[in-house]
């Protein structure tokens, strides 16, 4: 019997780790494309090798850096849609996999890139992470001091709007408050799942 797929996605620093984390103590299986999209270009994978041949000046000392590669590619758009030709393919097949070799009755599929990348259509219902640009900046360049303000917000701006994310996803967890706010919306959102996923 296929899982039921609830899709959750944000843009970065909207809170996608802390509800995902949540809903994996809650009990659900997580399948999470950020996970993947390392594991697919992990020492000794083909995906490792792709990127040397297409990108050796992000490769130090024989190993990939991501922090390299996130600022070519974020001042690069061209080079931004090659790198996502050689990972795209390899994180989609890897979650396929995943999904169908699963026994649990949810996967809640971590993607970021929701619907920039088509990944909805794996979805039986999508859940979005929102908040407001100026509190994502400040989260971004907190947990991560090599992330410049002018950084964190090319990324932000190289991602699909969070108007437009709440508009095509099914529920919205507004992640502006609290972390006790934040909480209260996903035990709320729990129960919705359990409640989706036995009339699916």
């Amino acid at each position: 019997m296929k899982p039921f797929v609830v899709g959750l996605t944000g843009g970065i620093a909207s809170g996608k780790s802390a509800v995902s984390n949540r809903l994996g103590e809650l009990g659900f299986e997580i399948v999470d494309t950020d996970v993947i999209s390392r594991e697919v270009i992990a020492p000794g994978t083909q995906g490792e090798k792709l990127l040397k041949t297409m990108f050796p000046f992000a490769f130090v000392d024989g190993k990939f850096d991501r922090k390299i590669m996130r600022e070519a590619t974020f001042s690069d758009e061209n080079l931004r849609e090659k790198l996502n030709a050689i990972t795209h393919p390899l994180i989609f097949n890897a979650v396929n996999n995943r999904i169908q070799n699963s026994s649990a009755p949810i996967i809640i599929l971590v993607v970021p890139l929701m619907f920039e990348t088509g990944s909805e259509k794996q979805c039986d219902f999508v859940v979005t992470v929102s908040a407001d640009e100026k509190t994502r900046i400040n989260r971004v360049m907190e947990r991560n001091n090599s992330i410049t303000e002018e950084i964190a917000k090319a990324i932000i701006a190289s991602q699909m709007s969070d108007s437009e994310r709440n508009a095509r996803a099914d529920k919205i967890i507004y992640n502006d408050g609290t972390r006790g706010e934040l909480d209260a919306q996903v035990e709320e959102l729990y129960y919705e799942i359990k409640r989706r996923a036995s009339e699916n």
